[in-house]
């Protein structure tokens, strides 16, 4: 058959192709009447923390990689099977309540209360009861089955590759339910990320704590000695000379102390690094540098192991996300343990040079009168108390303000609302899908027939 016997059968037979598209539409037509609209419900939050001024980021983006890690790693927290289960055991999204309206059934949100007489089955049950004249079906899903509808339905990304803002969407055809559920989710996600930064803050207080109270109990100490030593021996004014030599040697036992202090936190990281471990899982470092690579290298690390923390919350540590971290802190690790040795080799170095300095001034100093020496050593010992105890005063401020400020890791942008138009069912698509289905069908039946007549 060629396409003018084809023509012409269907001219011929134009009152069939009639008849069907005018049957398709009105399938159509019942299919647009009893079906529930379903509607789009979207939400909008900005991140208030960001990676891409780290070294690391910059290399990636002159790599033209995403550096923008923290942002995947927050998309996949606010898909987490923890907070969904929250969020549906506390807005019992596992009952779906609906109402009969002509030949649609419209769901009902806030529910009522006789839909939870009917308890959770292992697998989906559906129940229908009449309320006041008033037709009702109750669809109880099982708890897990639901989580995991929720979360194939909810959609999280990225605005764009570098945007620190995360769109969730939604299609539903219980729009103010999903508004309520994305609602709490992002409620929810705050919350669990203010407990994590609250309960690292304490800790610190808690270390800082304890060292304020040992230094201040060493400088009463060191204060009361010297003002009883002053008025035992009535020390006087001490001449220019010793003042000169004096301040020469406090100079550089101020920095003797400095260094003495790193060494003792590459001592401290030493240990730490040497139990990377606890409980299997990696430990962050503490250590305070006032400035260099490795104190970035550290903070680096420290977030990494946070970002662990958070994604085993809500996973395994067989996750692949879980197991590239933790190939990426074995390597900053190293990269740690290189730096503090050559920190310390630097540190030694300096050490020896402010020792021989300090040997130098302290032998003219000895021509001093006993006294006199003795009571600077107790003055330059009370000075060096009061700097360890004004530094941990402020290192104490900036936790304690750390605890008060309480801010949030995502800015919510937009509360979630669902759109204005119908997602579906649409009038022109259903109508143009009928029309073109019931043109189709003859020509279906046409193609069956001649194929039947080939085989004959």
């Amino acid at each position: 058959m060629n396409i003018k016997e084809i023509i012409r059968w269907c001219w011929t037979n134009r009152l069939w192709f009639v008849i069907s598209v005018a049957l398709c539409v009105i399938v159509g037509a019942f299919y647009f009447v009893s079906s529930t609209p379903k509607r789009k419900v979207s939400a909008a939050i900005m991140l208030r923390t960001t990676d891409r001024d780290s070294q690391q980021g910059q290399m990636m983006n002159i790599m033209g990689e995403t550096a923008n890690k923290q942002a995947l790693d927050e998309v996949r927290t606010l898909t987490s099977r923890d907070l969904m289960r929250q969020v549906v055991d506390s807005l019992h999204l596992n009952y779906i309540v609906e109402e009969r309206h002509h030949l649609k059934w419209m769901p009902v949100y806030p529910m009522p209360e006789f839909a939870f007489q009917y308890e959770p089955n292992f697998k989906k049950k559906v129940y229908k009861q009449v309320v006041d004249g008033t037709k009702y079906r109750i669809t109880v899903f099982p708890q897990e089955v639901m989580i995991d509808l929720m979360l194939r339905q909810l959609k999280v990304e990225r605005l764009s590759r570098e945007s620190q803002v995360i769109t969730l969407s939604i299609i539903t055809k219980n729009p103010h339910q999903s508004e309520a559920m994305i609602d709490l989710l992002l409620s929810l996600y705050n919350e669990a990320s203010l407990k994590d930064k609250s309960s690292v803050a304490m800790q610190t207080q808690a270390f800082l704590d304890e060292r304020l109270s040992v230094v201040r109990a060493e400088l009463n100490d060191a204060e009361s000695t010297m003002e009883i030593y002053k008025s035992t021996h009535q020390i006087t004014n001490i001449d220019q000379t010793a003042s000169e030599y004096q301040r020469q040697i406090e100079n550089y036992q101020q920095q003797l102390a400095d260094v003495n202090l790193t060494l003792r936190v590459l001592d401290d990281l030493d240990t730490q690094l040497q139990t990377p471990y606890i409980n299997n899982a990696p430990r962050a470092l503490y250590a305070d540098f006032k400035s260099g690579n490795l104190n970035t290298m550290i903070n680096e690390y420290n977030r990494n192991v946070d970002k662990r923390i958070q994604l085993l919350e809500s996973t395994t540590e067989s996750n692949p996300l879980v197991q590239t971290l933790d190939q990426s802190l074995m390597v900053q690790r190293t990269h740690i343990t290189i730096g503090a040795k050559e920190a310390r080799t630097s540190a030694q170095t300096r050490k020896e040079h402010l020792t021989e300095q300090i040997k130098e001034y302290a032998s003219r100093l000895a021509q001093l009168p006993e006294q006199e020496r003795t009571y600077l050593e107790m003055k330059r010992n009370t000075q060096t108390k009061e700097e360890q105890y004004l530094y941990l005063i402020e290192k104490s401020e900036e936790n304690n303000l750390v605890l008060a400020s309480s801010a949030i890791s995502a800015k919510v942008l937009e509360r979630a609302q669902m759109s204005a138009d119908v997602v579906s069912p649409n009038l022109i698509r259903t109508g143009l899908a009928s029309v073109i289905i019931g043109l189709l069908l003859p020509l279906l039946v046409l193609l069956l027939l001649c194929f039947r007549k080939e085989i004959l």
